[in-house]
């Protein structure tokens, strides 16, 4: 298995991991507490490219970051747009609902 060591820390490589569908709306979290959402529009085993990205800054829905998912959950976070994004150093994604 293929690992990056970035700052002294081990991440696994994404090459081969599941990830949502091309073009799909995403929540991507990233190192040092970096949560965008957005359209994952292109993808390659070090970044990924989102559109009509936010940041999610904040929630207090005691659902964590995974509450995100849902719909009807989505006025409970704190989004700031910031256009065009490309993330790099994903540690996870979640498919998003809405």
């Amino acid at each position: 298995m293929e690992t990056v060591n970035i700052n002294g820390k081990e991440y696994i490589a994404m090459d081969g991991a599941h990830v949502a569908q091309e073009s799909s709306h995403v929540c991507v979290i990233a190192t040092n507490g970096w949560i965008f959402e957005g359209y994952a529009i292109t993808r390659d085993e070090r970044s990924i490219l989102l559109a009509d990205a936010s940041v999610v800054r904040c929630w207090d829905n005691g659902l964590g970051i995974g509450g995100i998912a849902k719909a009807e959950h989505k006025d409970d976070y704190t989004l700031d747009a910031c256009g065009t994004v490309r993330v790099h150093a994903v540690v996870a994604e979640i498919a998003l609902g809405w």
